[in-house]
């Protein structure tokens, strides 16, 4: 892990939950086609200023027209700006997601999947979720599809994690391969945080490949996309987009997937993808029961669509009302009770 250039801090509570409802609004216009792009637009700049901002956006917003001086941030914005700090909801986004199947929204950032592409796949086959998606392809139901040949699912399959590798690696191996990786990642500006995650960090016997998170703010993004890509260790390029990037590297055809996330998100991610798959399904089973809806986002109330957590793995653990568990431990129920805290029941609340 590591600190670069720019210097990482805690973003503000407000503005860490208004950029993740204006990013997902974002999403939402996306979704519903070429006619809602500048919407799409406006609510992604939007989101992308307030993460980007040291001061709580609460400060500007004694008037609408305040909040529509600052940069991306217009009349329509700012009203809704001061909606959510005087409501915990914004009225416009709980319509959005009674338009839009909201749960398929994670798979516009799969690759090979643009918004028009899961809105077909969601009207031709009904694939409302990664996991629905992920049982049509296994399934063959994407072929024959228009624009779907072999390349195209084999992407998918890669991007879903249902495309095994030809040959696992032996830990001590996927590790050398990975902090040779992670040295090279390093030394990228705009870089703030990297960490391995997945089952080389669980320190299973065995890596079918590396996964990593890094923390990059949207800006740095698309050169750091485009220096990661040309690595001399990097063989061949499966997938590259500004959120996710997988590489298969030239030393034993190690598959490499690369996430770019925002501070405030790091915590969410770090989690989500270290697993174990059935360890992060026991987390979200107790988020869901507590009111809550859980990805690697962070943790959000499914009434206001409000962001409690992900800054940190601990953060998200306590407001589940859990002790940390290490990621050598995420194995299933019997780690899940041991770490229960003694005052369970208001800890996240």
């Amino acid at each position: 892990m590591i600190n670069n250039n720019p210097s990482v801090t805690q973003k503000p509570k407000n503005n860490m939950a208004l950029s993740a409802i204006f990013q997902r609004m974002s999403d939402c216009y996306r979704y519903l086609g070429a006619e809602e792009r500048f919407r799409a637009t406006a609510y992604s700049n939007a989101s992308k200023m307030l993460a980007d901002m040291p001061e709580d956006i609460s400060v500007y917003a004694t008037d609408v027209k305040s909040l529509a001086g600052l940069k991306d941030i217009g009349i329509s914005i700012a009203e809704k700006i001061i909606e959510y700090l005087q409501t915990g909801r914004i009225d416009v986004f709980e319509q959005l997601k009674k338009r839009v199947p909201f749960e398929l929204l994670e798979l516009i950032d799969v690759s090979g999947l643009g918004p028009a592409t899961v809105r077909a796949l969601y009207e031709e086959l009904g694939t409302a979720n990664r996991q629905t998606l992920i049982e049509a392809v296994e399934s063959g139901r994407l072929k024959g599809l228009k624009g779907f040949g072999k390349k195209k699912i084999d992407g998918i399959r890669r991007a879903l994690k249902i495309l095994k590798p030809a040959k696992r690696m032996l830990l001590e191996d996927a590790q050398r391969i990975a902090n040779g990786i992670l040295e090279e990642i390093k030394k990228i500006t705009g870089i703030q945080k990297v960490q391995i995650a997945g089952s080389l960090r669980r320190r299973k016997e065995t890596i079918g490949d590396i996964d990593i998170v890094a923390v990059a703010p949207p800006q740095f993004r698309k050169r750091i996309v485009t220096h990661i890509l040309n690595l001399p260790q990097v063989k061949q390029v499966l997938a590259s987009g500004t959120t996710k990037i997988s590489v298969v590297l030239k030393e034993a055809g190690a598959q490499v997937d690369i996430r770019l996330i925002n501070d405030y998100e790091y915590g969410a991610a770090l989690l989500y993808f270290t697993g174990s798959r059935e360890h992060t399904i026991l987390l979200r089973t107790i988020a869901k029961k507590r009111g809550y809806r859980m990805n690697e986002y962070g943790i959000f109330d499914v009434q206001t669509g409000k962001r409690m957590a992900g800054a940190t793995e601990e953060e998200m653990y306590h407001f589940l009302g859990l002790r940390y568990i290490p990621p050598e431990k995420r194995l299933g129920e019997n780690e899940i009770e041991e770490a229960k805290l003694q005052t369970v029941s208001d800890s996240g609340k």
